[in-house]
C-alpha cells in the first residue's frame, strides 16, 4: 500500500475546529497527590470524598506508587521535605545539564526525502500465508548492513537478542534504547552493542514528590531504509498469546523514525549495572564506513526536522 505524505490530512483549514487546551482539572491534581502522599486507600478516600469517579487504572497506580521519588533535601539534619517554590503538579520535559551522548558506533548517512512512502501490515497472530511479526523482524536484522536501532519498552526475546549479536559479527552497529522502569540485564553486556535507557515525561508535585513515565515506543529501524514500528514488545508474551499489529514502512517517512529514535537517545542515560567503561570498537566504525552523525552532539531543541517532512 502507497502513502502520499501531502494527503496525510484530508481537513481542509476551514473545517478545521478551534483547538481545545489540553484537560485540566484541580481535583484530579489533589487526587494524585493523595496517592503519592497516602497511598491507593488515601486515594480512593479522595475520590469518595470528592464525588468523582476514578481516572486511573490499576496498572497506572502500580506505576505510579513503584516509581515514586522523595524530594531531595539539601540539608541532612533537616528532616523535613522542603517544597520547590512555585512549582504546580504538571508536567515537564527532562532538563539535564549534562551532555548530550554521541552515537559513537557511527550512524549512516541515508536521504530519503524523494522516495515514495510505502506502509504494509502485519499482524500477531499472523493472517494465513504471511509471516509471523517476529519472522520479519528476524529476517530485517539479518539483511541489515550498517544499523540496527531498537526503541523498546521490554526487550527478553532471546533469539532477537542472538540475531543482533550476530548482525555485529557482521560490522552491523546495534543501539538498544530501553523503558528506565522495566529495563532487565540480561544478555546486554556485550562491546559491540550500545544499550541506554530513557524515561518518559515527568510529573512533579509542589511538596517535591515526582515520577516520571516509560517509554511506550516500540520500533526497530533497520539501515535507515525501513522500519518496523507497532504494538509488538520483544518478549515471549507477544510471541505467544498477545494480539498485535505492526507497520512496516520504508521511504520518506523513515525519516521521522531516524530523527525521533536520535532525540531518545540524547534524552537517554547508562544503566547503572552497565555503567562501566566499555573498550572502544573502532573496527566496527572502519568496517561500514559510517559517519558519526553531528546531530548526535546537539541538544534536543537543535534537531531539526528536514525540509521535505514538513508536511
Amino acid at each position: 500500500m502507497e502513502s502520499n505524505l501531502s494527503c496525510l490530512s484530508s481537513l481542509k483549514e476551514e473545517d478545521r475546529q478551534v483547538y481545545v487546551q489540553p484537560h485540566y482539572r484541580e481535583s484530579y491534581r489533589l487526587a494524585i497527590y493523595a496517592l503519592l502522599c497516602g497511598g491507593k486507600e488515601a486515594y480512593e478516600e479522595f475520590l469518595r470524598a470528592e464525588q468523582i469517579s476514578h481516572l486511573l487504572s490499576e496498572e497506572e497506580i502500580a506505576f505510579i506508587l513503584k516509581n515514586a521519588e522523595l524530594p531531595v533535601v539539601e540539608d541532612a539534619s533537616d528532616e523535613r521535605q522542603v517544597p520547590d517554590e512555585a512549582s504546580p503538579s504538571t508536567y515537564f520535559p527532562t532538563e539535564s545539564d549534562e551532555e548530550v551522548p554521541e552515537l559513537d558506533l557511527g550512524w549512516p548517512e541515508v536521504k530519503e526525502e524523494t522516495m515514495d512512502t510505502s506502509i504494509s501490515v502485519l499482524f500477531h497472530p499472523p493472517r494465513e500465508n504471511i509471516p509471523s511479526i517476529k519472522e520479519v523482524v528476524r529476517k530485517q536484522i539479518q539483511e541489515a548492513r550498517q544499523l540496527v536501532a531498537i526503541a523498546m519498552d521490554v526487550f527478553t526475546d532471546i533469539d532477537i537478542f542472538k540475531e543482533l549479536i550476530n548482525a555485529t559479527l557482521r560490522g552491523v552497529v546495534v543501539y538498544v534504547l530501553l523503558d528506565e522502569s522495566q529495563f532487565k540485564i540480561i544478555s546486554f553486556l556485550h562491546q559491540n552493542i550500545r544499550v541506554r535507557t530513557v524515561q518518559g515525561q515527568q510529573y512533579r508535585c509542589q511538596s517535591g514528590l515526582k515520577f516520571h513515565g516509560g517509554l511506550e515506543q516500540k520500533f526497530i529501524l533497520v539501515d535507515c531504509r525501513t522500519v518496523l514500528y507497532g504494538t509488538y514488545s520483544f518478549t515471549w508474551s507477544y510471541e505467544k498469546i498477545n494480539l498485535s499489529m505492526v507497520l512496516v514502512v520504508t521511504g520518506q517517512l523513515v525519516c521521522s523514525y531516524d530523527e525521533e529514535f536520535r532525540r531518545l537517545y540524547a534524552r537517554s542515560t547508562v544503566p547503572k549495572v552497565l555503567s562501566m567503561e566499555m573498550p572502544p570498537v573502532q573496527h566496527l566504525r572502519d568496517t561500514v564506513a559510517m559517519q558519526s552523525p553531528k546531530s548526535s552532539q546537539l541538544s534536543l531543541h537543535q534537531i531539526h526536522m528536514t525540509a521535505g517532512m514538513k508536511h
